[in-house]
């Protein structure tokens, strides 16, 4: 047999290669900085609060309080103008002024942005209508929706968005209101 000294110089240096990469492989992974986009379960958590939180929000806004014919959100629906409002400008009609108000109380003041938006049934498909918008959401943003009934008696203002579907009835339209959240 042959003997080679540097054989075992070469197992040595195997070895420290092996332990170096291992090494990197170790540094980089605890490196890796977890972002809003990273997907971890508390990031999921934080999502469904979200949800909830913006359920329960188009849920007390629904609510029809004594002595009224209908519920601030549902006013807010009927008295919109078709105006979408950016930021947080003024909004009118005082009924919408009401609801962005809750809104930006319960959400932006905690540090969660939100659009909210009308999906609305017409003659030529389904059209969506940003109403109170505050920028694009980021792509962990979490969807709620609500159905608001409206009827030929609610007077409706903005006619030229929320079209009558059947003049024939009282029955005028189906309107979605979604509230798109995420966070800061």
């Amino acid at each position: 047999m042959m003997q080679n000294e540097k054989a075992q110089l070469y197992t040595i240096e195997g070895i420290a290669s092996a332990m170096l990469l291992v090494m990197v492989v170790i540094f980089v992974v605890r490196a890796a900085p977890m972002t809003p986009n990273t997907s971890s379960s508390a990031h999921q958590y934080l999502e469904a609060q979200l949800e909830t939180q913006g359920q329960d929000l188009l849920i007390i806004l629904d609510y029809v309080p004594e002595g009224s014919l209908n519920s601030p959100l549902k006013q807010a629906v009927i008295g919109w103008t078709g105006l979408r409002f950016e930021g947080q400008s003024q909004v009118l009609p005082q009924s919408l002024n009401y609801t962005a108000n809750v809104l930006k109380e319960a959400l932006a003041d905690a540090g969660i942005a939100y659009n909210f938006e009308l999906s609305v049934d017409t003659s030529s498909g389904v059209a969506t209508y940003g109403i109170l918008w505050n920028g694009k959401p980021s792509d962990n943003a979490v969807i709620v929706s609500r159905k608001i009934v409206l009827h030929d008696d609610d007077g409706v203002v903005a006619t030229d968005k929320i079209q009558d579907m059947d003049p024939t009835t009282k029955f005028y339209n189906i309107v979605d209101v979604r509230l798109t959240l995420w966070r800061m």
